[in-house]
Formats: C-alpha cells, sequence, structure tokens
C-alpha cells in the first residue's frame, strides 16, 4: 500500500474542522480534540528553512490558543527535522504503528451488530468507554463531517453493549478508528469478533485493503490486529510544544 495514500485517507475518514497542504505538510485543526486533529502532519521531507517553518506553525497554533504540534511520519524522511525540534524544546510524544493488510477477496466472519447513525453511535462510545458526551460534541462533528461511506458499528450481546467500531472506505482503502470494548468484557474475543464482522462489511462494500492506527505500547491490541493478518507498515510521533 501507498503510505501517503494511507495516510490521506486516512485525513478523509476523520476529518478536520480546518484542513490545508502546503509543501507535503497537511495543516489541520479541531478545536483541540486529538492531536492528530490539531498538528502539521509531515508527509515528505522537509530539507532546509527549519526556522521559518516552525516559527510559521507555532504563530499559527498560538492564534488558536492551542500547543504547537508537528506529527511525523517515518516514511517522509524528515529526521534532521524532528532532531531540531528536540534541540528547540519539543517533546517527544505518542509513538504510533500503522498497521495494515490486504482484504480483497478474503473471507471473513459475518458478525450481527448494529449499524447506527452517527449521534447513537458516539452516545454508545462514551458509555463504553465512560466518557461524558458533552465533552465528545468536536469528535461527533468530525464524524458527521465524513463524505466517505461509513460504518457506525456496535456489538450488542445480551442486551448489553460490548464494542464499538468506527469504519471508513476511502478509495477502496478501510480504516478502522476508535474500536472500544467494555472494561469488564476485555480479553473475551469480542472486539476480534467486532473487527471480523465490520472487515466481512468491508469486502461486501467493495474495499480491497484496510489499515488502521495503534500506540506502539499497546502490545496486546498489536498482537489482535496481527493474528488477523495486519503488517507493519510505517510508523508516526509527536513534537509538542506546550503553550507557555
Amino acid at each position: 500500500m501507498n503510505f501517503e495514500e494511507i495516510e490521506k485517507a486516512g485525513f478523509r475518514s476523520w476529518p478536520a474542522l480546518e484542513e490545508s497542504e502546503l509543501d507535503g505538510i497537511v495543516l489541520r485543526f479541531s478545536n483541540g480534540y486529538t492531536k492528530r486533529a490539531n498538528s502539521a502532519n509531515l508527509l515528505q521531507e522537509q530539507d532546509s528553512g527549519f526556522d521559518s517553518l516552525v516559527s510559521r506553525y507555532e504563530e499559527y497554533f498560538q492564534d488558536k490558543d492551542l500547543p504547537c504540534i508537528f506529527r511525523i511520519t517515518s516514511f517522509s524522511e524528515n529526521q534532521r527535522l524532528d532532531n531540531y525540534l528536540k534541540k528547540m524544546g519539543y517533546r517527544y510524544l505518542d509513538r504510533s504503528l500503522v498497521l495494515g493488510r490486504s482484504i480483497e477477496n478474503a473471507r471473513f466472519e459475518k458478525v450481527e451488530f448494529f449499524e447506527t447513525t452517527n449521534r447513537e453511535w458516539m452516545l454508545s462510545y462514551c458509555r463504553i468507554n465512560e466518557l461524558n458526551f458533552d465533552e465528545h460534541l468536536t469528535h461527533l462533528e468530525m464524524i458527521n463531517r465524513i463524505e466517505d461511506k461509513t460504518l457506525c458499528a456496535v456489538l450488542i450481546e445480551n442486551g448489553k453493549e460490548i464494542a464499538c467500531g468506527l469504519g471508513v472506505i476511502s478509495n477502496e482503502l478501510f480504516g478502522l478508528f476508535d474500536i472500544a470494548t467494555q472494561k469488564t468484557d476485555r480479553n473475551r474475543g469480542y472486539g476480534t469478533k467486532l473487527v471480523e464482522g465490520m472487515l466481512h462489511w468491508a469486502v461486501e462494500n467493495g474495499a480491497s485493503s484496510s489499515y488502521l492506527q495503534v500506540v506502539a505500547d499497546n502490545k496486546s491490541a498489536i498482537k489482535l490486529y496481527e493474528k488477523m493478518g495486519y503488517q507493519h507498515g510505517y510508523e508516526y510521533w509527536y513534537r509538542i510544544r506546550d503553550l507557555g
């Protein structure tokens, strides 16, 4: 899979409230909700002019009253800029992996789950994760902005919400997002069951490949996805300079 295509599919599947692209850097803003949607995302090598480049984005995020965040992909060959940011006091955060696999002509178990509306799914997501719905209105607004074919799935067992996940097909790439299982029901196969059913839906709706993002130290999730045929594609991490 082309890594830059995966990145851009991910941006479409997790749309920021504001987004622009300049010289291989995708700038995104979403009222501070998630680093991925409020950062300068480096997709291509930046080989000079680091002072002016960094100052430009620092000014942008300062105007938004947000910390300046750079998201750096391993395939973009930006080690020099990463070193520069480190020297400038930017903290290193949240190394993550992007995993992918082909699903074309693959067979997955058909699983019965509820396909809900965006708002109903968000309510389920908050209940499953024990979160305050009112604090996830920007999250919901971002999902409402998705223009590609979307699956809002909730797995229910014996009348109880067990797990949920969001899936988006963009140019035949099926992205998995916000996979979550009730704390009391983890490590019992429900996450695997849900993803299996979502992949079945994706194949039936024309997807040929699938990708997902997972924090690098989440060993249990990585092990689960590797058992399902996902392989390491590339990595990304953040450099952040706090306000003040």
